[in-house]
């Protein structure tokens, strides 16, 4: 009696080898992005260390004319001025990243389904999943290492400048302090996020360009304006007071970001970490669920598990 072979295979698990191949094809499809956005960031970067060294040129105002004049008077490096630079450098990296980040992401991923571009991939036993994971991962990273380093020397201005009471005071002085910080970052992971789910849902390129910094913003303005992240920081919750009129969507912006000048003229100091890590935890729960969404969506759109 002759006996067959056995034609069944079980299919191999994944190595961590063949994760290299792709990681190197998100890299090289990325540089050219790469290299636009860190030229971009360091040429900001090399504007912010040279702001930061005029401080030194408020210092030496204030000693020859004085506080008082430093700070209610009309000079080059007075109080009102060094506010005025120190906030038009915030507006750069307080929400525009995020911004940025959803579009290019909506772009990215709109355009891998609207021209097919992933489908030789797929076809070398690539999963949709992994793909856009991939994509997905390099695009966050990518923004993040080129914010952090920005966000923390603007940090670094900031607390400098407060140490030694060469800003103005009121809501412009608390703006600076309370608004940029690690809640910056998690906006960037937020937009790529919101990008990741408006591009594959749309799977056209513009549409989802337009409607990921939509979504990423209105979900900022819902969170922000409706003080959200004083349900994690309940000791700040006490200290705020007053209400802007048009509620949750009456919205003010330092820069395109819904902020809230009852809330963080109400803070102080030392409510800064509190505030930051709770506003962060919510975002990042956001992004998390954005991710989820989209992956789900995903599914739905290959079949593949």
């Amino acid at each position: 009696m002759s006996t067959s072979p056995d034609t069944t295979t079980s299919p191999k698990p994944h190595s961590t080898g063949e994760h290299r191949p792709l990681a190197r094809i998100v890299v090289r499809q990325l540089a050219p992005l790469a290299l636009v956005l860190f030229l971009t960031a360091l040429a900001f970067g090399a504007l912010l260390v040279q702001h930061y060294q005029e401080w030194a040129d408020a210092v030496g105002l204030r000693e020859q004319v004085g506080d008082h004049a430093y700070h209610f008077g009309r000079y080059t490096h007075d109080a009102h001025s060094m506010t005025a630079k120190l906030l038009a450098d915030g507006e750069r990296i307080a929400f525009m990243p995020a911004l940025c980040a959803a579009a290019i992401t909506g772009l990215l991923t709109g355009g891998e389904w609207g021209t097919r571009r992933f489908a030789l991939t797929l076809a070398q036993t690539v999963s949709a999943r992994r793909w856009f994971a991939a994509r997905w991962t390099g695009l966050a990273v990518l923004f993040t290492a080129l914010l952090l380093p920005l966000a923390v020397l603007y940090r670094f201005t900031v607390v400098h400048a407060l140490d030694l009471d060469l800003l103005t005071y009121g809501i412009d002085r608390q703006t600076a302090y309370f608004t940029i910080g690690p809640v910056t970052v998690a906006y960037v992971l937020l937009g790529v996020a919101a990008g990741a789910l408006t591009g594959t849902a749309l799977r056209r390129m513009w549409p989802a360009f337009i409607a990921a910094p939509v979504l990423t913003w209105l979900v900022v303005a819902v969170l922000v304006r409706s003080r959200a992240a004083l349900l994690l920081d309940v000791p700040a919750r006490s200290k705020v007071e007053g209400m802007h009129g048009g509620g949750v969507f009456g919205l003010q912006f330092y820069d395109l970001l819904p902020t809230d000048s009852f809330l963080v003229n109400s803070l102080e100091a030392g409510d800064y970490w509190p505030y930051q890590l709770a506003e962060s935890a919510l975002v990042a729960a956001m992004a998390a669920l954005f991710a989820l969404a989209a992956f789900r969506t995903l599914r739905r759109r290959t079949g593949q598990p």
